[in-house]
């Protein structure tokens, strides 16, 4: 029997007396013959090679040293906080990395492939539809406080119940969140939302807006107009994205819209004093004297961000995830773990008799090649040697009534 085989099918694995060098081979085995993400953990000198063949390794400083924290990735003080590590902080930190990489590419497409669009109308001349100053500081302060919030305080939810549902881990191994999928789904969303923040507004001011003074816009009058419907929506796409709301991240989400606008006030006023960017004198006066732009400004971020609504609502009533079904609870303020044992306690139990199914399968095949079991007939319909009412899945029974040595080290493994 290949040892990979017996111990994939197995809970858990001891491997006892071995070497550094061995300890490091059995990661190494993990590593090359499934696509699980392997962490090592140990405390002393003769943890290292284990550690550093890992993918991720940790190390616990203690009595024997600190040689096995200075090889490793992360350092804990005592085997206790693996727990704390993994179910809490890891897993959250997971999902604020994907928000934070996901988010910074839809919300940079969003605003650039605008200028493809533009491209199509200026007959790829080159002219850009903002300046060339908001455009350099849409990173760096228009849309800099939401990724920095997500990937700050936003969470799932709270640490109680990731401790209680160690299921919510699997959302991390399973790899839901990020993957070639949902990076394109995040892609196409922005291509899409880019799509409805040029042409709308370009639509709505086809005719042009004329002013008082017998004044019209110029295209740096449209494009601060798009720029503005850009901002309030990426703002506004990171709220519905947001789990977990406190003071901070309605002052990061918020407050980023408002800087938009006081900036825009102030810099359309700068020319004035410094001969500085003339082309935004006076831009802000018109933008905001235009009641045209007020109501696009409820209508655009809308239209683009109705579908999101739309498809996050069906999708958390209709086929809601196990982490919703927490969240749901926690906000009823009731305790999740309760509620979830009973769901998912029958999916876990079939989970459980495939797992058993496959190593009753092992035990026959070994059992048949050393007489245990005649091998005249296929090992697959031979039951009759296994205890009465035992199933071909009770492992248990069938070790209690037959303790060849095989079945006792088989048995001691799992």
């Amino acid at each position: 029997m290949d040892f990979f085989q017996l111990a994939h099918a197995c809970k858990s694995v001891i491997c006892c007396r071995v070497s550094p060098s061995q300890k490091a081979e059995v990661v190494e085995l993990v590593k090359s013959r499934s696509k699980a993400i392997t962490l090592a953990i140990g405390d002393g000198a003769n943890d290292v090679a284990m550690i550093q063949a890992a993918h991720i390794g940790i190390g616990i400083t203690g009595v024997e040293g600190l040689q096995a924290a200075c090889a490793a990735d992360y350092t804990i003080a005592q085997f206790r906080f693996l727990v704390n590590l993994l179910f809490v902080h890891g897993a959250r930190n997971y999902k604020r990395l994907v928000d934070v990489i996901l988010y910074s590419f839809y919300k940079n497409i969003c605003l650039y492939v605008i200028q493809v669009w533009f491209a199509f109308q200026n007959g790829f001349s080159g002219q850009i539809l903002f300046e060339k100053w908001c455009i350099g500081f849409y990173n760096v302060f228009f849309t800099s406080a939401p990724p920095g919030s997500l990937g700050l305080l936003n969470f799932q939810c709270s640490k109680r119940s990731r401790l209680n549902i160690p299921t919510l881990y699997k959302d991390s191994q399973s790899r839901r969140h990020f993957n070639i999928k949902v990076f394109w789904q995040w892609a196409f969303n922005g291509i899409y939302h880019s799509l409805l923040l040029y042409w709308l507004p370009v639509f709505f001011f086809k005719h042009d807006a004329v002013f008082g003074t017998g004044q019209s816009g110029d295209n740096f009058f449209i494009g601060n107009i798009v720029y503005t419907f850009t901002v309030v929506t990426v703002c506004l796409k990171a709220a519905l994205i947001t789990t977990a709301w406190d003071f901070l991240t309605h002052i990061a989400i918020w407050g980023s819209i408002l800087l938009w606008f006081v900036f825009l006030a102030i810099y359309s006023q700068v020319w004035k004093f410094v001969p500085f960017s003339a082309e935004m004198y006076g831009l802000a006066n018109w933008i905001y004297s235009c009641p045209a732009f007020w109501l696009s400004l409820f209508l655009v971020p809308l239209a683009c961000l109705l579908r999101d609504f739309v498809w996050t609502s069906l999708r958390r009533t209709v086929s809601p995830s196990l982490v919703e079904h927490v969240q749901e609870q926690e906000l009823k303020n009731e305790d999740p773990s309760l509620y979830i044992t009973l769901q998912y306690k029958r999916s876990k139990s079939q989970e459980n008799i495939e797992r058993t199914k496959m190593l009753t399968g092992m035990m026959v095949h070994d059992a048949s090649s050393m007489g245990i079991v005649p091998p005249q007939q296929p090992a697959e319909t031979r039951k009759d040697w296994l205890p009465p009412n035992s199933g071909f899945i009770d492992i248990e029974c069938f070790v209690i009534d037959y303790q060849p040595e095989w079945v006792r080290s088989v048995q001691s493994v799992v």
